[in-house]
């Protein structure tokens, strides 16, 4: 009866062995599904350190549950929904400007929303990291748009990444991604589409 004993208890040590070895790959892997592109980002801007990607990614979380977001109203959705469609038009006659304006829509946006002006993309990345790619692209066309020419396919794609995260932020309840932030690390929120 006590080898018995003895063998459960070193099943036991095994599993718990097990389970604790097997928590660094099981966060790595949710934040790697939550993140996305921002992880890989992450990872490079540490010089490939996992554990210093992860405690800053694990912080932008923390971060972001402590942001006094508000939800906007159905009346400043609306408006805004109406003031991207008017920016897509004039992309045809001046797409410098158009996009332009869009990038202060969405700043605009970002504002009412309480999106904190300092590490925005960052903030950002908690809930909307698929946009993120594209709009750091776009903000570097912008900038680059200032100083030179810039071609019009690249504003373009610029315009449509900008309003692509602008429809994100417009069909986004502000409470969901507080709650989802929460439990840490406990699942990716699934990808909004517009």
């Amino acid at each position: 009866m006590a080898w018995v004993i003895v063998i459960i208890a070193v099943l036991a040590v095994i599993a718990a062995a097990g389970f604790v070895l097997g928590l660094p790959r099981l966060r790595t892997r949710r934040l790697r599904e939550r993140f996305g592109a921002e992880y890989e980002r992450a990872l490079r801007g540490h010089g490939d350190d996992v554990r210093a990607a992860e405690r800053e990614l694990t912080a932008r979380v923390r971060q972001a549950e402590a942001l006094p977001l508000r939800p906007l109203t159905a009346a400043e959705r609306e408006a805004a929904r109406q003031r991207l469609a008017e920016v897509q038009e004039m992309f045809v006659d001046d797409p410098g400007r158009a996009v332009g304006e869009a990038d202060r829509q969405l700043t605009d946006l970002l504002d009412r929303l309480g999106y904190p002006v300092d590490g925005r993309p960052e903030a950002l990345s908690v809930h909307h990291a698929p946009a993120l790619p594209a709009y750091r692209t776009a903000l570097g066309t912008l900038e680059r748009a200032q100083a030179v020419q810039v071609g019009t396919e690249e504003l373009r794609c610029a315009l449509v990444a900008v309003r692509d995260l602008a429809q994100r932020l417009l069909v986004a309840d502000v409470a969901e991604p507080a709650r989802a932030a929460r439990p840490a690390l406990q699942k990716a929120p699934a990808p909004r589409t517009s």
